[in-house]
């Protein structure tokens, strides 16, 4: 019975392990984009080079084409738009747990 349980728990915490690289994959940029005009680009820190360089999330793109996908067909219900919002990062963190899989 502990092997069982012992077995059961290695299994969990490997599921945690994957789902969490899988939610720091997610904040990744879905474009990032290179700049090359240097007169402009002038980052004070490493980090507001990151951010200027960086583009929306994955995770936010995942979720912006989840919630595109329910406006286009929306199922019958009375969800509030806040609850659909949720709903939609839901469906990225399962997108980014399944790319991570």
């Amino acid at each position: 019975m502990d092997y069982m349980a012992s077995q059961m728990d290695r299994q969990i915490e490997d599921s945690q392990v994957a789902y969490a690289a899988a939610m720091e994959d997610g904040r990744q940029p879905a474009f990032p984009v290179a700049d090359y005009d240097h007169q402009t680009f002038n980052p004070a820190t490493v980090d507001e080079a990151k951010r200027q360089l960086s583009g929306m999330s994955l995770r936010d793109y995942f979720a912006a084409k989840a919630m595109q996908g329910w406006t286009a067909n929306p199922l019958p219900n009375d969800s509030s738009i806040q609850e659909v919002a949720e709903w939609a990062y839901r469906q990225a963190d399962a997108m980014l747990a399944a790319r991570s899989a």
